[in-house]
């Protein structure tokens, strides 16, 4: 049986990552968890998972919550 045709408009993505081992550890056993079919799906569940869309709106960031964010990683 077939997969049902879609009906909506589709955007597709196409993102290239370098990790580097020592660096992005965590990253790379994350993709590889996954294996190589599922990791779109991983991918994107992983972004909701962490309120990456609850974060941005259409200006960005403003000053104060920039200033924020920052304000923990100065001295």
């Amino acid at each position: 049986m077939a997969r049902p045709r879609l009906t909506c408009d589709v955007l597709d993505l196409y993102l290239h990552l370098r990790l580097r081992r020592g660096e992005d550890d965590d990253l790379i056993r994350f993709f590889e968890q996954a294996g190589p079919r599922q990791r779109s799906a991983a991918l994107k569940l992983a972004l909701r998972a962490g309120g990456l869309s609850d974060q941005l709106s259409a200006d960005g960031p403003s000053e104060a919550e920039l200033t924020d964010a920052m304000s923990g990683f100065v001295l």
